[in-house]
């Protein structure tokens, strides 16, 4: 691997697929061998699963050289990632994610009504309220379509599996574990996480991070026009 720009793996959302980081990896690539990471289809996987998956992809790196980023539910793949090989990595990068979901009635519920995706009317409907959502933060045109395209490659098992996960997780008390330099994103207008507020309750925990605030952005903050990840990675 020597001589080799540093390995940058890119831990996607719910979605699952990996597609939704376009807006980010090529600004990277100029720095980075940029993988963004996707998820097997199904649904017989635990936690325990996903991180030896991206395990598996920094180990033979040089020690702290790469950097693993996380949105949203892949977050807290990250953070999981960042406790289990804190010697592979350089650092870690989080964006509008939470070590705790906080919305219990929400996530059940959704959780309830994902195996009703395959249904083309439950899926219309979805769709056009995440659409509204992302409108609402300003995405608009070209990326909303390539929004729409990627999520019609998501996995409808796997993504009920990720729900349930999330259900289940709760990493507060490991969050001062946390060895390697953090980088962490909010959006002041997420709509899906309370960004802000999870942002600013993992930074005052993890021992080396630095928080980064972003009021007028949405849940979609990747796909947000002028951000870029590569002016802080």
């Amino acid at each position: 691997m020597q001589g080799e720009k540093p390995l940058a793996v890119l831990i996607p959302g719910l979605d699952g697929t990996g597609l939704l980081f376009y807006r980010q990896a090529d600004r990277l690539s100029q720095r980075y061998r940029v993988r963004p990471w996707r998820f097997g289809p199904g649904s017989c996987f635990d936690y325990p699963d996903l991180v030896e998956e991206i395990g598996a992809e920094i180990s033979e790196e040089p020690p702290g050289s790469a950097v693993v980023v996380g949105e949203s539910f892949g977050g807290t793949i990250a953070i999981q990632v960042a406790l289990a090989f804190p010697d592979r990595l350089r650092r870690l990068v989080l964006v509008n994610t939470f070590p705790y979901y906080r919305g219990r009635a929400r996530i059940v519920l959704a959780r309830k009504l994902a195996p009703l995706l395959p249904l083309r009317g439950v899926r219309w409907i979805k769709n056009w309220v995440v659409e509204r959502i992302l409108v609402g933060e300003g995405i608009l045109g070209e990326d909303l379509a390539r929004y729409n395209e990627c999520i019609r490659q998501v996995d409808p098992a796997a993504y009920c599996r990720r729900l349930e996960l999330i259900r289940q997780v709760d990493l507060r008390p490991r969050l001062k574990e946390i060895a390697v330099p953090t980088l962490i994103f909010a959006s002041g207008r997420d709509k899906l996480v309370p960004s802000i507020r999870e942002a600013r309750a993992m930074a005052a925990l993890i021992p080396d991070s630095r928080l980064h605030e972003f009021p007028l952005a949405g849940h979609g903050l990747l796909l947000t026009p002028g951000f870029h990840l590569s002016d802080y990675v």
